[in-house]
């Protein structure tokens, strides 16, 4: 036997008896398909009880996703995470029934896991004392499921595989499992296609100014009926997206007076407290909603009264849709990146969940706004700017041409002839 099978073999011994020795010498059939979707917890069970060697650790990589070292050892997850996932098992729900555990077992379990999840490191910080290991564990647990992917997972080709925190800190970036089965149902529930985007076409900055152009000539025109159509439709969808996310049991909550930004030093970071704790803060639509003094937003239907979302009883539509946005676009799909590449992967992730009458209003809201704020006349500026120094985008209501909806649409001739006309004033004021 292999050290690992004799080392399962005694775990097995100590907790069960001399009678499993003979299943594991003996072992069963591989599961079938209603073992492999059963609950977690039977990973116990299937190792102790012999399974192989090979079906444990695909049943791990279905718990907790690809380890980051499997090509190169495809199945070492035995050896240490293996008997650490048994034990962050037991640990995390000892720990969740406020039974008492050994600081072995927890140490096991924590470590286990966050030697098969990168990302995992997060919860370094809370191991402060074996007096906390137990609930570092059960921490952990869920950090595991959070970020766990399906099976023969593949990040999209296009985008940086790596966040970095403030502090120098770099993380894999990976989806959230809550956020993209949210995803899923959703797209389910409407009929729409649930292929995960697999690559993202290149950006073009040339496309991106002319995008900016199109924002800036597109008429403020909130009585438009086409456009109030299309504006009702986003704003519908936004509500049912955001239920979809709630019912995933995301804790969104909206900045308040007086209080610091949690997010100040990175956008990135609603990442981690999303990981760690299922929780995002929002900037909430009154503390900021266009630029100009001169321009009046006050008929953007985004501004409508919409109830309650999040921890916010008096929200307006667009409160909702920073907060779907943020999810759906960014932190959902492993695209915690903000600047104008990330903006235009969060519009190409999130654009895919609006019926074609409201993608036009979505459009104007995201990529319209994102490309003239860093392609527009202030691009260069508001490139490299902090917050308060970005020159934004006036919240205008209106519509784009329908290429600007496309992902690698472009204008007429003629209309790219007058984008350009504008774009050569730009450089020259």
């Amino acid at each position: 036997m292999t050290p690992y099978e004799l080392d399962m073999l005694e775990r097995a011994r100590r907790a069960e008896g001399d009678r499993v020795i003979q299943a594991f010498l003996n072992p069963p059939q591989p599961p079938g398909p209603e073992m492999r979707e059963a609950d977690p917890f039977s990973l116990r069970q299937a190792l102790w009880q012999g399974m192989a060697r090979r079906e444990g650790t695909q049943m791990a990589d279905r718990l907790v996703g690809r380890p980051y070292f499997a090509e190169e050892r495809p199945f070492a997850i035995g050896d240490f995470t293996g008997g650490g996932l048994i034990d962050m098992v037991d640990a995390g729900t000892r720990y969740a029934a406020g039974e008492d555990m050994t600081g072995n077992d927890a140490l096991a379990a924590a470590f286990g896991l966050a030697e098969t999840i990168p990302a995992a490191a997060f919860l370094g910080r809370s191991m402060r004392g074996v007096g906390e290991v137990g609930g570092a564990a059960a921490d952990t647990y869920r950090v595991g499921q959070r970020l766990a992917s399906p099976a023969g997972y593949v990040a999209p080709m296009g985008r940086p595989s790596n966040v970095r925190m403030p502090g120098g800190q770099q993380f894999e970036a990976r989806p959230i499992s809550e956020i993209e089965n949210a995803t899923i149902d959703y797209l389910n529930s409407r009929g729409m296609d649930t292929a995960p985007m697999t690559q993202y076409a290149p950006f073009s900055e040339e496309r991106a100014r002319l995008i900016a152009a199109a924002y800036d000539m597109m008429p403020h025109d909130p009585q438009n009926p086409a456009v109030r159509r299309a504006y009702d439709a986003m704003i519908q969808e936004t509500l049912d997206q955001y239920n979809a996310l709630r019912n995933s049991g995301i804790d969104f909550r909206f900045l308040r007076e007086g209080m610091e930004d949690p997010y100040a030093a990175s956008p990135a970071l609603g990442y981690r407290d999303l990981v760690e704790n299922g929780r995002l803060w929002v900037f909430p639509t009154d503390f900021g909603f266009g630029t100009s003094a001169s321009f009046d937003p006050s008929t953007n239907p985004l501004l409508t009264r919409v109830g309650r979302i999040g921890d916010k009883a008096d929200a307006v539509a667009n409160d909702a849709f920073r907060a779907v946005h943020d999810a759906f676009g960014h932190f959902g799909p492993g695209n915690p990146f903000f600047r104008h590449q990330g903006e235009e992967r969060a519009f190409l992730e999130h654009s895919r969940m609006y019926s074609p009458e409201a993608r036009g209003a979505m459009t104007s809201e995201t990529r319209g706004q994102n490309s003239w704020l860093n392609f527009g006349p202030f691009g260069q500026q508001n490139r490299t700017a902090l917050g308060a120094d970005t020159v934004f985008a006036d919240q205008k209501t209106g519509l784009m041409p329908a290429w600007t909806t496309q992902p690698t649409g472009m204008p007429d001739p003629d209309e790219e002839r007058m984008l350009r006309g504008l774009l050569d004033q730009w450089i020259n004021r």
